[in-house]
């Protein structure tokens, strides 16, 4: 197959918006994009030497696996020996722990399905898992481990109609994808059944599925259409947008129509042949390999978003990082000599290698993290990263017909009738607990409907969020009409939702931070004056402050590295982040029954508080501990307590 180096060019416009957007750089919110177009080019490349090895009667699993081998795993093994070792010095025992187990799932080729097992709401964030990238790998590697196969059944009993057999599949995969989003978006971003379309877009290119475009005016157009679609999805894309789905779509095509026009020596096609950009085309995969754990790793350090001078040391080691990869690793390999080369030795190798990785990674979580490395201190804090309720998550994020139907967890007092309910969203869970010994020396009982992500109030769309958030508020709005509750407690994480997230209601216009501060102050007014209207009475538990990152984490590596990290908002900061949700509490305080303000005690010293007893109150960045909050026990007691006259002030 001759070399295109337009395809390498492509690679480069592959990678650096992966690497831009990985690097938070302002403007390319849909940089994550660049891994769809990766997925084309492959499937495109692999498939057209495969059909062409099988077409010429030479085909051989073997020789193809042997290959393959010899093209991912040494310098993935490179980059997994140099993680392992900066990990065991620098992550904590959790973060070691989880490390070790995302090792063995990426030498395993499974690291997709171990991420996705490990995604959800109280997942801790992308930017601390070092290996986490390699999850698109695992795809791939997935992929060709089925997709030879495949080819070589259809052309034996198939007549050799590819094209006829893989068109279905491909279609199949992209209506698993658009379900996937609206219904399982973890496993419709992670598992290969809603991803494989993209490669195969690549491999319908390569069977000839589509036929050459007459005249140069229709290749010209093509390309720079293909073009446009990438980089209008690299720049207008966030990490609001439903992905994959269909619009994973846009560039997918792109990349196929640049692949497809390219070789007519279009202008796109020659743009991408120029030497910068083919350069970084070849480094392309060690560049992919190297970029996420340098940044990861610069992040755990920081305990802080990196300024601008440290994220460009980052990128620059990023790059000299791959260069050195691609130059002393990747290259001798593909010229032969090494002594991986052959076809047996580089099974051996793999084999050994896989061996050597997963007794390492077993090594690391049977040794809970390598906590030896720490004092019994360091680890008790970073321990209270598990301190939770999870035993509670059976009553929360119930369906919405579970909640309109009452079949709700209660909590309180046993046998007390039940005229409360107690409506919020994680922060509601996290706290139920406290909510029900509050309940319980009351002498009253409430029903629980929590959502997490959900905020709690009638009339919100949380836009791009796959939490039924709407349909769960309606459902509470008819448990309500049925009767029997008096009471409604509101807890929710307000400052994330006006912050962190885009709302709408049917005033909404456009979707912007300030558009949604507008639809979150009208619903929480309209929702407290249409309960208040009802009679029942509202009682409003204000933001926690939380802190600027993971709790546990930061405050452990201050005792690990001897070194100041203090992760706190001060007063002044709590105060701007909550200045719209508080302006929205002033015009209904006087239809409050009461109002929790644990802020007031935990800010009162001008910072707000992250440990209690030497140990972290929260066990991320904002939901409570389960043992280390009973703080505020007795405030919610009479946050409780508190019925309708004036409003009584829990702090």
């Amino acid at each position: 197959m001759k070399h295109r180096s337009d395809i390498d060019g492509l690679r480069a416009v592959s990678i650096i918006p992966v690497l831009l957007f990985h690097a938070e750089i302002p403007g390319v919110g849909g940089g994550f994009v660049g891994v769809d177009v990766f997925f084309v080019i492959s499937g495109y490349l692999i498939t057209a030497l495969i059909a062409e090895e099988m077409r010429q009667d030479r085909f051989s699993l073997t020789g193809f696996y042997e290959r393959r081998i010899r093209r991912i795993l040494p310098a993935l093994l490179v980059m997994l020996l140099a993680s392992g070792v900066v990990g065991s010095v620098l992550l904590l025992p959790v973060d070691f722990r989880e490390f070790s187990d995302s090792l063995t799932a990426a030498v395993l080729s499974v690291s997709n399905i171990f991420f996705w097992r490990q995604s959800g709401y109280f997942d801790d964030q992308a930017l601390m898992k070092p290996l986490l990238h390699t999850w698109s790998l695992a795809v791939e590697e997935q992929f060709y481990l089925f997709f030879p196969l495949y080819l070589m059944a259809v052309l034996r009993w198939g007549r050799g109609r590819w094209v006829a057999a893989v068109l279905p599949v491909a279609l199949l995969s992209l209506a698993l994808s658009v379900y996937g989003v609206a219904h399982k978006p973890d496993a419709a971003f992670y598992l290969l059944p809603t991803r494989a379309w993209e490669l195969l877009v690549g491999s319908l290119l390569a069977l000839g599925a589509v036929p050459a475009f007459r005249g140069r005016m229709a290749n010209e157009l093509g390309g720079l259409l293909g073009l446009g679609l990438i980089g209008w999805s690299v720049f207008t894309f966030s990490d609001h947008t439903p992905f994959p789905g269909l619009n994973a779509l846009y560039p997918c095509l792109g990349a196929a129509l640049v692949i497809h026009t390219g070789a007519a020596g279009t202008l796109v096609g020659r743009l991408l042949a120029t030497g910068p950009l083919v350069f970084v085309g070849l480094i392309s995969y060690s560049l992919y390999l190297w970029h996420w754990p340098v940044l990861v790793f610069a992040n755990y350090h920081a305990m802080a978003p990196l300024g601008a001078a440290e994220t460009a040391a980052a990128l620059a080691a990023c790059a000299g990082l791959a260069v050195l990869s691609w130059r002393f690793v990747e290259t001798p390999l593909r010229r032969g000599g090494s002594p991986i080369a052959g076809g047996r030795r580089a099974f051996g190798f793999a084999t050994v290698a896989a061996v050597l990785f997963v007794g390492a990674g077993a090594a690391g979580h049977v040794s809970d993290g390598w906590e030896s490395r720490f004092t019994p201190q360091v680890v008790a804090v970073d321990a209270m990263s598990g301190n939770r309720n999870d035993t509670l998550l059976p009553c929360h994020s119930r369906r919405p017909d579970d909640v309109a139907a009452g079949r709700l967890c209660t909590i309180g007092a046993e046998g007390a009738e039940t005229s409360w309910l107690l409506w919020g969203d994680s922060h509601a869970w996290a706290m139920q607990q406290l909510y029900d010994e509050a309940f319980r020396s009351l002498g009253v009982r409430a029903v629980v409907a929590s959502y997490d992500g959900c905020a709690p109030l009638f009339g919100i769309t949380r836009v791009g969020y796959p939490g039924p958030c709407r349909a769960f508020s309606d459902a509470v709005a008819r448990k309500i009409d049925g009767g029997g509750i008096r009471n409604v407690a509101m807890v929710a994480f307000w400052e994330g939702y006006y912050r962190d997230t885009l709302q709408a209601d049917a005033q909404t216009t456009r979707h912007d931070r300030e558009q949604t501060a507008a639809a979150l102050n009208r619903g929480l007014v309209s929702t407290v004056t249409t309960l208040s209207d009802r009679g029942i009475r509202v009682h409003l538990a204000d933001s926690l402050p939380g802190v600027r990152v993971n709790a546990p984490r930061a405050l452990a590596a201050a005792l690990a590295w001897n070194r100041p990290i203090d992760p706190r908002f001060t007063a002044e900061e709590y105060h701007a982040m909550n200045r719209d949700y508080f302006a929205a509490v002033e015009t209904v305080q006087d239809r409050l029954a009461s109002r929790l303000t644990l802020w007031r005690t935990l800010c009162a010293g001008g910072r707000c508080e992250a440990e209690a007893n030497g140990l972290p109150i929260y066990f991320d960045s904002n939901h409570p501990t389960r043992t280390n909050f009973a703080f505020a026990a007795d405030p919610i007691r009479r946050f409780l307590r508190e019925g309708s006259g004036s409003v009584a002030m829990a702090r």
